[in-house]
């Protein structure tokens, strides 16, 4: 009988045997060190997933199957999606100062005139239903405006202003967080949806939750309780700020000046022939336009008393 081969006593037996790395696709006996894991998918906005029905093309019979649709391009700084986080949390901070407000608190001068802090918390309150009912309007399809006029805003503050202070934070609290609900569950699509706006007509929803962190910010500065438009979201003040100057140059009450943020020194003229240029961090540029500041940190050149900008409305 032939003897088997020897093997050299220096050199180990090398014994084959099945790795588990064949879980992964590779072969029995394949080095574990040859095994490269897949890189982890790119990050992008979640799939939006919709009805067939809804999808062009759909044949018949699939009504009720589902069918994913993968947008991978990045959402906008300034999109809904990328905005709710930061509303979310801004509104957990405006909660907060409001909780500890006494009923004799809420009876006190807000910054706005003739607006009591109660007034400011109903209009809070107001503003969030009657972004959640655009919100509603979208997805529906029915014609439902922001409010039905201006007349209807200002009585529903007025009603709501003489409540007890814990009565005016709940209500704000729950509408709130029914527009933040609703916000999440909008789907990714509607959010071009023209829908009518008091004051502004026909214009897409996507500016519900932009205006709503408008609202919530500016006004938590109007509760006179050390939120300053230094606190306010660098996000918030870049697009604000670019908003208002707009207003102002579309506005021929506006007088002639030139504004120059800090940040990034770019002249933004305003109004016909020559004013002074008024140069300052942008979050208070904004506020002073905006009323909510006297604009004493400004710098002014020629030196001089600040231009009276228009009253501003949000």
């Amino acid at each position: 009988m032939p003897r088997p081969p020897q093997v050299p006593r220096d050199r180990p037996v090398q014994h084959k045997r099945t790795h588990r790395h064949h879980l992964h696709g590779i072969s029995a006996g394949t080095s574990p060190r040859r095994y490269r894991p897949r890189a982890p998918p790119v990050p992008g906005p979640a799939p939006r997933i919709r009805p067939t029905s809804d999808v062009p093309g759909a044949a018949a019979g699939e009504q009720g199957r589902r069918r994913v649709v993968t947008d991978r391009r990045p959402m906008p700084a300034d999109s809904p999606a990328s905005l709710l986080p930061l509303l979310r949390t801004r509104v957990d901070r405006l909660l907060a100062t409001a909780a500890v407000l006494s009923d004799e608190e809420v009876r006190a001068p807000s910054l706005l005139p003739g607006w009591t802090n109660a007034h400011v918390l109903t209009h809070l309150a107001r503003s969030a239903d009657s972004r959640h009912r655009l919100l509603a309007a979208a997805r529906s399809g029915l014609d439902l405006p922001q409010y039905a006029d201006e007349a209807q805003r200002a009585r529903e503050i007025e009603e709501g202003a003489g409540r007890p202070a814990a009565v005016l934070v709940d209500d704000m609290e729950t509408a709130l967080r029914g527009f933040l609900a609703a916000a999440g569950d909008h789907p990714a699509d509607a959010w071009e949806v023209p829908v009518r706006w008091l004051g502004g007509g026909l214009r897409p929803v996507r500016g519900a939750v932009g205006s709503m962190l408008r609202e919530v910010e500016v006004h938590h500065t109007d509760l006179a309780t050390g939120h300053g438009p230094d606190r306010w979201p660098a996000l918030l003040v870049a697009r604000e700020l670019r908003t208002t100057v707009q207003r102002l140059r579309d506005d021929p009450a506006a007088p002639p000046m030139t504004l120059v943020a800090v940040e990034d020194r770019v002249p933004r003229v305003v109004g016909a022939g020559a004013g002074p240029r008024v140069t300052g961090p942008a979050a208070e540029l904004l506020g002073w336009l905006t009323g909510r500041t006297d604009g004493g940190s400004l710098a002014v050149e020629p030196p001089g008393p600040l231009p009276t900008p228009p009253v501003w409305r949000s």
